[in-house]
């Protein structure tokens, strides 16, 4: 029988910051022991309670492209300097050079990954022949977008994988045959995904937008406004907004404009109604309602709260 389950990858195993796995919180694979060499690692989170990986600092995996799926939870990605909303149907992808690492583990979070192990010249890529497996190799080296909306296409794809793997008898002719063809399934799914050129561009205006109230909160914010500066429509606006922030325009406007209070509260130098004023509110106590909504806290009691020390 021809394809990859009568060749070895001639390099050694992947080094791995975490061990293989099948609990109910974790479930770790390793595909190659089927045939699969370039899947030497598929996984699924769902956790229970929260939890914290052997590391957190920024890492690579060398050989590897990590691709992620966020099923549920709202999770955030910090990868060179910069923190990504990582939120749910959406996709992030890590370059084998590039360091990332998820901040926080949450409470109901479902999260499905894999790494593909970029292939070894001689060795075949999932039976396919050698053009297509060129092409498959250099889309995905070459993926446009970090981040973007797989949707429930990728999610059914990573779960057609898991479904074979836990179905079919290991050892069986077709387990190896099956797992082939979902893995290449799943690939072009996440492909076909990334090129999505009205999502890429939408998200892009979508992300400017953003950007543009996180630096003046104080600035009005109104759909219409953005419907008119964006050319999208209301409902696409709210749904990147909340894919991007997990919140609607005009809420996230209002947590920025929180986030804007606390640091003049923690400065000390203003009033509480001048602060209410400068942010635009209409009295103090009105400021006072919405601030203690959003943070469980007065601005009084905020303002008297003990800062955490600064990490080592």
């Amino acid at each position: 029988m021809s394809g990859d389950a009568k060749n070895t990858d001639p390099r050694p195993p992947l080094e791995l910051p975490f061990k293989y796995c099948d609990t109910r919180d974790m479930r770790i694979l390793d595909l190659s022991k089927d045939g699969i060499w370039c899947v030497p690692v598929l996984g699924r989170t769902s956790l229970t309670k929260p939890r914290f990986l052997s590391y957190s600092e920024e890492h690579t995996h060398p050989e590897c492209i990590e691709i992620s799926y966020c099923q549920r939870g709202m999770l955030k990605v910090r990868s060179q300097g910069r923190i990504y909303d990582f939120r749910p149907g959406m996709v992030f992808v890590s370059r084998s050079d590039e360091p990332h690492t998820l901040c926080g583990f949450p409470k109901g979070m479902l999260m499905y990954w894999m790494f593909f192990r970029l292939p070894h010249s001689g060795v075949p890529l999932l039976s396919l022949p050698e053009s297509e497996a060129k092409w498959l190799v250099d889309s995905l080296v070459n993926i446009p977008n970090r981040l973007f909306h797989g949707g429930d296409a990728v999610r059914v794809a990573f779960q057609k994988v898991f479904a074979v793997y836990d179905s079919m008898q290991r050892g069986a002719p077709q387990r190896t045959m099956r797992l082939r063809i979902a893995v290449s399934e799943l690939l072009t799914t996440i492909l076909d995904a990334s090129a999505d050129p009205e999502f890429v561009h939408s998200n892009k205006r979508v992300e400017a937008a953003i950007a543009g109230i996180r630096r003046n909160p104080l600035a009005p914010v109104t759909i219409d406004g953005l419907v008119s500066s964006l050319s999208m429509s209301p409902s696409s606006i709210i749904s990147a907004f909340k894919r991007l922030t997990g919140l609607p325009p005009v809420s996230f406007r209002n947590a920025c404009r929180i986030e804007l209070a606390k640091k003049e509260l923690e400065k000390g130098s203003r009033t509480i109604a001048a602060i209410a004023s400068m942010l635009g509110y209409s009295s103090a106590q009105n400021f006072a309602t919405q601030f203690r909504l959003a943070t469980k806290k007065t601005p009084c009691e905020w303002r008297n709260f003990p800062l955490p020390p600064p990490s080592k």
